[in-house]
Formats: C-alpha cells, sequence, structure tokens
C-alpha cells in the first residue's frame, strides 16, 4: 500500500501540486485509519492532508480521479467480461492477498499470480480483476513511475507485457499453431494477445500524462529561461508568465527571510543597563537596537521599440510580480518620448497592462537624447537617494544626439543607475549604439536577454538594498 501511496504523491507532483514531506506522512497516517475500501472517504482523507487551497484541491481532485481509475480488460473478446467486474480500486484488496497474487512472477514465463493461473487463462476468462492487479505490479517492478517522454511508450509498453508473462504466452500460441487440429484456439489466443497489447499500451499513455508532465514542463520552462526573449513564440506567453510569477515568488520568499533576520537587530547594552540598574544589573528588560529597512523605490523605463519590447514586457511583469518587496514602481514607457505608464498597471492586472502598454508606445524609431530630455524635465526633480533608476534599452539611438551629460546628472542624484542591455557587450558601442557613452554614469550595467539574466538582476537589486539599508 505504501508503493501506491508514493506513486500518487509522484502523480500529483507531476500535475504541479507540491506536496511536502510532513504532508506525506500525514497523508500516510490518514490512509491508515480509513483504509481502502471506502473511496470517498479516502478522497477526503487524502485531500484534507495534500491540498492546501481551493486551487490545489482542485488539481488535487481531478489527479486522484485519474490515478484511482481503473477500467483496463473490462471488455473481453466473445463476451467473457461479465465474469468478474473490476474494481474501481485493484489495490483495494487486502496486503496478503496483493501478496498471493504476485506468486511466482519472475523467470522467463513471466509472473503466474492469481492462484498460479498463466496469463493466457486469465485473458480467456476474462478476470479483469485479477489481469488488472497483474499489470498493475508489472508497472511497479519496471518503475513506470519513471516514464518522461513519449518516446518511451514502446519500451514500457513492451516491459509490462514481459513481466506480465507475455513470453509464456507466445510459447502457448506457438504450440498451438503446431497442432493443426486446434485452430479456434490458435484465433482465441491471438486475438487475446492484441487485446493485451492495446490494454497495456493504453495504461502506459495514461501514465506518461500523470508522471511525464511534470519533468517534460520542467525541461520545456528550463529551455524557456536561457533563451532570448526575443526568440520567445507567442504560444509560450502564457508558460513564460507562469515562470516569472513563481520566480518572483521565489525572490519574494527569499528576501522577505533576510529582511524577518534583519528586523530582529542587536542588543542595545547600554539602554539595556541603564533601565535594569534597578535590579543589580539583571537584565529583566532587554532592549534592541532597531534597524531600518527601506523598501526600494523604483523607477522603471523601458524601452519599447520593436527591438527590444519582448525584453520589456517580461521586465514590467516581473517587477509587479514582486509587489510585495517592491510596492513602490513607477513606470515608463519609451520609444522618442517618455510615457507614464504607471496608472495603466494600477487599473489593470499586470499581464492586461503590459498588453496594453505595447500597443500604445512605440511605432516610431527610438530617440534616447529626446527621451533623457524627457526624464530630465519630467522626472528629476523626483529622483533622489533612495530612488533606484532601471533602464532597460538597446541605446542604439538613429543617429541622434547623445544628451549624456543628463545621464551624469542623474548618476549624481539616484541611489542606483541600473542599464540592461539586451544586445551582447561586444555589441555595445558599434554602429549607432551610445552604450559607451553612457556605460560610465551606470553604477552597474550588464547584458540581459533571458529570464534567468532579469532573475539574477532583480535578486541583486533587492539584495543590495537590504544589505545598505
Amino acid at each position: 500500500m505504501q508503493a501506491t501511496l508514493e506513486d500518487f504523491f509522484k502523480a500529483l507532483r507531476g500535475s504541479d501540486l507540491d506536496v511536502s514531506l510532513n504532508a506525506q506522512i500525514d497523508a500516510a497516517r490518514a490512509t491508515a485509519l480509513v483504509g481502502w475500501h471506502d473511496r470517498e472517504l479516502l478522497k477526503s482523507a487524502l485531500g484534507a492532508t495534500l491540498a492546501k487551497t481551493v486551487p490545489d484541491r482542485a488539481v488535487f481532485d481531478q489527479t486522484f480521479d485519474r490515478f484511482f481509475h481503473f477500467d483496463a480488460f473490462e471488455t473481453q473478446r466473445g463476451g467473457k467480461g461479465g465474469s468478474r467486474p473490476a474494481p474501481s480500486r485493484p489495490d483495494e484488496q487486502p496486503p496478503s492477498a496483493a501478496e498471493g497474487s504476485d506468486q511466482g512472477s519472475g523467470g522467463p514465463g513471466g509472473c503466474h499470480g492469481s492462484a498460479g493461473q498463466s496469463l493466457s487463462q486469465l485473458l480467456l476468462s476474462g478476470d479483469s480483476a485479477a489481469l488488472s492487479r497483474r499489470m498493475q505490479q508489472a508497472a511497479r517492478d519496471v518503475g513506470l513511475t519513471d516514464i518522461w517522454f513519449f518516446t518511451q511508450k514502446g519500451y514500457y509498453t513492451q516491459k509490462i507485457q514481459q513481466a506480465m508473462g507475455l513470453e509464456l504466452l507466445d510459447r502457448e500460441i506457438t504450440e498451438a499453431r503446431r497442432q493443426t487440429m486446434a485452430p479456434q484456439r490458435v484465433a482465441e489466443l491471438e486475438q487475446a494477445r492484441k487485446h493485451l497489447f492495446n490494454e497495456v499500451r493504453n495504461f502506459v499513455e495514461c501514465k506518461l500524462s500523470m508522471y511525464g508532465t511534470a519533468p517534460t514542463r520542467e525541461l520545456h520552462d528550463d529551455f524557456l529561461q536561457t533563451q532570448k526573449l526575443s526568440h520567445i513564440d507567442r504560444r509560450d506567453f502564457a508558460r513564460m508568465h507562469e515562470i516569472v510569477r513563481k520566480i518572483a515568488r521565489r525572490l519574494a520568499e527569499r528576501h522577505a527571510r533576510r529582511k524577518r533576520r534583519e528586523l530582529r537587530g542587536q542588543l542595545d547594552f547600554r539602554r539595556t543597563m541603564r533601565a535594569n540598574a534597578a535590579y543589580g544589573g539583571v537584565m529583566f528588560e532587554t532592549f534592541w537596537r532597531s534597524t531600518r529597512v527601506e523598501r526600494p523605490r523604483v523607477v522603471a523605463i523601458c524601452d519599447v521599440s520593436g527591438s527590444v519590447r519582448q525584453y520589456a514586457r517580461f521586465l514590467l511583469l516581473f517587477l509587479y510580480s514582486l509587489d510585495e518587496l517592491v510596492p513602490d514602481v513607477q513606470s515608463f514607457a519609451f520609444t522618442n518620448h517618455l510615457v507614464d505608464v504607471t496608472a495603466t498597471f494600477a487599473a489593470l492586472p499586470v499581464e492586461q497592462a503590459v498588453d496594453r502598454v505595447l500597443q500604445a508606445v512605440g511605432g516610431a524609431g527610438t530617440d534616447y537624447g529626446q527621451v533623457l530630455e524627457d526624464i530630465d524635465a519630467q522626472l528629476m526633480h523626483r529622483i533622489d537617494r533612495r530612488t533606484t533608476v532601471l533602464i532597460l534599452g538597446d541605446a542604439r539611438n538613429n543617429r541622434g544626439q547623445a544628451r549624456a551629460e543628463i545621464m551624469k546628472t542623474l548618476y549624481g542624484r539616484a541611489r542606483r543607475v541600473i542599464w540592461l542591455n539586451p544586445e551582447p557587450v561586444s555589441f555595445w558601442g558599434l554602429g549607432d549604439s551610445e552604450m559607451k557613452r553612457y556605460l560610465p554614469y551606470c553604477h552597474i550595467a550588464r547584458e540581459c536577454n533571458s529570464l534567468r539574466h532579469l532573475e539574477r538582476t532583480l535578486d541583486q537589486l533587492l539584495r543590495t538594498n537590504s544589505a545598505s539599508a
């Protein structure tokens, strides 16, 4: 029974439901209390221990129904499937019965469970419950829960059939063909073999959809995180948005813990001794040095021209997904003029706001000189030593004026100026790129063209802010 639970936990993880070790222990204890015989009671017990939120419960219910649903071998050739209906849960048999059904497994002929019956006997008698139990045991023996890719379906289908006793069944078919007086038996055995193949293949496909989804998704997610954002296909946007939210939650948890540690402070020894002088120096009352932790004020200025708009999309998604740690974000978008888009993010969900900004701003060639003049006129009076200015752009100015002196003023007023350039460093300063002129007036300037780059940059931004607060 423990093996069945472990397989179910793996199926839940395959459905993106995180199952902690404590939750697994609670689920095992709950299962021991309620048993396996009442399906709805088992579902309630496991759901209470493994699903912590309403969305988690919906995922749990769907996975439970798929995992504990068995209809294999119910339709047998020639109407022989009605003798013993398959239970809704083959492993609901007591452990002793399950162990008895596995006796005689192994060897060249495969397993002979179910009171020593061969595979051909079970197929011809239509014993769907025994066949289903044997298939479950064979799947566990060959490690079906490790299936990842659709290309493995054929391998596991063949291995499960062999573990069930396919070799002995093939021998019986060969022997029956030699006996010219038994053509009917040959036809029955061949039909039973086809039926076995179809049932096992369907079973493997079902398990692949449960166990193979998470590893395949993780590989795809890793691929998306390392790809240039300009190369991401639109069909992957929804998945990219989900990845951004996960990374944002991870950063929020990491830096929230750091802030909680810093808020503990250090013992204010002098104040404590003064307050406890009346007690002979015994520290009945303690006083702690207060630690001021400032949340960063971020001004995000994003180039949304055609060459960089994808990078701007995901930077803004990141920033507004970190609302717990970076609640004070002012956003500006530009091509040749600076546009304040903060109100758009305040009025709409972040994904919709990003789409609205990208549609509304753009359409003209970039002019960094004019944008810096707009920054000087609209923003410079708001920039102070608590403000981090985050600029995203390729600094390609279409041969216009660079206005680097405004960058120098911005550098002198802001706490940090961080420039994220999606182009490789080797391209900076080539052609119409003004990056080399702006570089001396940036506290941090780095190549940033993937989600991994964005994560590292924002992690450093939050880490530096906490360390200097």
